[in-house]
């Protein structure tokens, strides 16, 4: 009987390893080449707030995907930015990062403070039927067009257009159908910019904090959070039903309404940047994955059916914008290294092996650009451009995110080393570093700081 007792206790302990720690998971079955003291993927709702081992581009790589696994895995219903340690991976619920809070739900008209991280601020511009889901994440609203907003202020929208040409122009796909985009954070990042000493989401407060101190983005565990803050930027292109009815379907599906509509479409994700600021890495990792359909890439086959690209086409000109419902012909000019397309396959085998019907399967990532040499940038009045850290490598750039950009030697670090504070009364185009991120520079001053400027 007391045999029998510990070895029931025993199973029991085993499934719970296996259920919440994913002992004998194939991604811990089957390590990938992350190099030296390094973790490989899990296919668990992990997330990691430093780098193990030696850092290398291999380590990054793989730190990344452990994120890009945590970043999709299902939401915990009603706690927003969280996992469900009961969920599978690919599964339909909202994944975590779509519960983040949107730039737009933190940077409010009139520089006032933005409702809790559990809760959403509802949009005059829905109808009051989808108001509520859109606010529980369970209809995305989608109103970019563009990788960067057009509601930023025009001295910032020019600068980031005359610098690198990534407000302009819009992705269209073979469809004939606009591709449209979000920005959103994670709650470190939130709560560090609603501190209630600092108040970052208003433009007044943030220029006096970027003046007299610095603004400086949590890294790894602090006291606003345990990861470091994460900022992702996603591309969606709506689906033909023959991509919805597919079996297995190749995209991560979203219901979603656009800006202008009202009925509720089903859309697809094409593209994701991810940043995130481990412990000690303050230029952080930049990450971007891509569906694996896209479009083929310079110098490859570009036999095959793909989103943004007809092969047969061979008078159509080649990352130039069109207008609806002309299709982009998009190519891809960033190779997928050696070693990353490795860490890819492994990832991606897992994935099948786990759940056949998993969409992840279709997704790769692109590249991660890292600071082989941290630089801390916490220098009261910090200026831009801010240090790049001898990043590992020059140039990144997702097809679907930076389309038009793609013949030039740009990176993530290399734009955002320049963002700066938002215009506020006290100064309409400060030089103040902030963090490497654009966000803040959706800041609004307050009504009364407005109205004595004009």
């Amino acid at each position: 009987m007391a045999i029998s007792s510990r070895k029931a206790l025993l199973l029991a302990v085993s499934c719970f390893a296996f259920r919440f720690f994913g002992i004998g998971s194939p991604l811990m079955a089957q390590n990938c080449d992350c190099g030296p003291l390094s973790q490989s993927p899990q296919l668990t709702p992990t997330i990691y707030a430093a780098l193990k081992g030696p850092q290398s581009d291999v380590a990054v790589d793989c730190f990344m995907w452990q994120t890009f696994i945590y970043l999709n895995w299902p939401a915990l219903p009603g706690s927003p930015g969280q996992p469900d340690p009961k969920g599978q991976f690919g599964g339909s619920a909202p994944v975590v990062w779509e519960t983040f809070k949107s730039y737009d739900q933190v940077f409010l008209p009139g520089g006032g403070a933005p409702p809790p991280w559990g809760n959403q601020a509802t949009s005059k511009a829905l109808p009051a039927a989808l108001q509520a889901k859109v606010a529980k994440g369970n209809v995305r609203f989608l109103k970019q067009t563009s990788k960067v907003s057009t509601d930023l202020p025009k001295s910032v929208v020019q600068k980031l257009s005359s610098d690198t040409q990534v407000g302009g122009g819009m992705l269209v796909d073979q469809a004939g159908q606009t591709v449209f985009y979000e920005m959103l954070m994670n709650q470190d990042e939130f709560n560090y910019i609603t501190d209630p000493q600092l108040k970052l989401y208003n433009a007044d407060q943030q220029y006096a904090v970027a003046k007299s101190q610095y603004i400086n983005l949590p890294s790894g565990q602090t006291q606003y959070g345990s990861t470091g803050a994460i900022e992702v930027k996603a591309a969606w292109k709506v689906l033909t039903s023959s991509e919805i009815n597919a079996k297995p379907c190749r995209f991560h599906t979203a219901q979603a309404v656009v800006s202008g509509g009202s009925a509720v479409i089903t859309v697809g994700l094409v593209g994701l940047h991810v940043m995130q600021r481990p412990a000690g890495f303050y230029q952080g990792f930049w990450a971007t994955f891509q569906q694996v359909d896209n479009c083929p890439v310079f110098g490859g086959s570009s036999s095959g059916s793909y989103s943004f690209n007809n092969p047969n086409c061979t008078t159509c000109q080649v990352n130039t914008q069109t207008t609806p419902p002309v299709p982009t012909q998009v190519q891809q000019e960033v190779v997928v290294p050696t070693d990353v397309a490795s860490i890819n396959r492994c990832a991606q085998q897992a994935i099948q092996k786990a759940n056949p019907n998993s969409p992840w399967q279709f997704y790769q990532l692109v590249n991660v650009q890292w600071p082989n040499s941290p630089v801390k940038t916490q220098q009261n009045g910090q200026q831009v451009p801010l240090a790049t850290g001898s990043p590992n490598l020059t140039k990144l750039m997702n097809p679907v995110l930076e389309t038009f950009l793609q013949s030039k030697s740009l990176s993530c670090l290399g734009c955002h080393q320049n963002a700066s504070a938002a215009p506020s009364a006290a100064n309409a185009n400060p030089s103040f570093a902030t963090s490497y991120s654009f966000l803040f520079g959706h800041a609004g001053p307050s009504p009364s700081s407005a109205a004595q400027k004009n």
